[in-house]
């Protein structure tokens, strides 16, 4: 497939078959995030593979929030977790001066890092979903997450339940959100 089919095709998936993902695979996927770029090169990213049964609930359980709503009610059957926590950016002096912080491009470049473990995935038959909610506390307390390591984002990966055609919906046109030397 090539990146363009994929652009076309690649849905956050929202029901998985349950079938157990081979950890070569997930290693796969992580090796994408590794290898993305990021500001100064800081990579300020950890990413915690859950797939054993006693870390996953912990997982499953970190995604229940407000008293039970969630962004993924369907978190039970999903096979593997990629937990991206933030690490300290270690930035260049000069942009740490001007921007007085070095952690200014941990959200980017952890976006980067989800996305490129998203078309890994997909380039190896799996499907994900990002899931930016979670509660804080349990994750910590479910996998030892050190305090200060903000989870950015959790990735589900698994098999999709069926083969579907895409249901992209309608994107706007290129006019609508580029132009040329002005805005």
């Amino acid at each position: 497939m090539d990146f363009n089919e994929m652009l076309l095709n690649r849905e956050s998936c929202r029901a998985f078959n349950g079938q157990p993902v081979d950890r070569e695979l997930l290693l796969q996927v992580v090796e994408a995030g590794r290898l993305s770029p990021s500001a100064c090169n800081a990579q300020p990213w950890r990413f915690i593979l859950v797939d054993e049964a006693e870390a996953l609930k912990g997982v499953q359980d970190a995604l229940v929030v407000d008293g039970g709503a969630t962004g993924a009610p369907w978190r039970d059957k999903v096979p593997a977790f990629i937990v991206v926590c933030e690490e300290f950016a270690n930035t260049m002096p000069i942009v740490r001066q001007h921007y007085n912080t070095t952690q200014r491009f941990v959200p980017l470049d952890i976006g980067l890092a989800a996305m490129n473990m998203c078309y890994k995935a997909m380039e190896l038959g799996l499907s994900t979903c990002m899931i930016g909610v979670c509660d804080q506390d349990v994750m910590e307390q479910r996998l030892g997450i050190p305090e200060g390591h903000t989870v950015w984002v959790t990735l589900a990966v698994g098999y999709p339940a069926k083969e579907t055609a895409p249901r992209k919906k309608m994107r706007k046109t290129i006019e609508d959100v580029c132009s040329f030397n002005h805005y």
